[in-house]
């Protein structure tokens, strides 16, 4: 089935240059499921809580009461940019439990935080907090 994820600019670029590396040192074109299967496998195996920890900004509470929420631009590797794959559907559902496990609230900022932290170049930081 196909899905498609929201990263930003530098996540993608870095994404592309990955994969043409990928394709000059192997002469095996890895696609962007490969890339993004593999960012989920290294921050399963770092553990979710810290994947999530290094990529949402820290929240401190108001001295009026209140933390204001999340946006979808706080978290780090998240975007604009639209990756297309296609997955199986146990993959979806695979991703959609690992998703519950980090208490992340969608798939795309999941696979948008494992792809910036897994892939090389320049991490994005956490954005937002108050």
């Amino acid at each position: 089935m196909p899905v498609s994820f929201q990263v930003s600019e530098g996540v993608r670029r870095r994404l592309d240059r990955a994969q043409s590396q990928a394709l000059t040192s192997s002469r095996t074109r890895k696609g962007h499921l490969e890339f993004i299967l593999e960012a989920l496998d290294a921050g399963a195996e770092e553990g979710w809580e810290d994947v999530v920890k290094a990529s949402v900004p820290e929240r401190k509470a108001s001295r009026f009461g209140g933390v204001r929420p999340l946006k979808d631009r706080d978290y780090a590797g998240t975007g604009s940019e639209s990756l297309y794959v296609r997955m199986d559907p146990e993959m979806v559902a695979e991703l959609d439990k690992a998703c519950e496990e980090a208490k992340v609230p969608d798939r795309n900022k999941l696979v948008a935080m494992c792809l910036n932290r897994y892939l090389p170049g320049r991490k994005e930081r956490p954005s937002g907090g108050s």
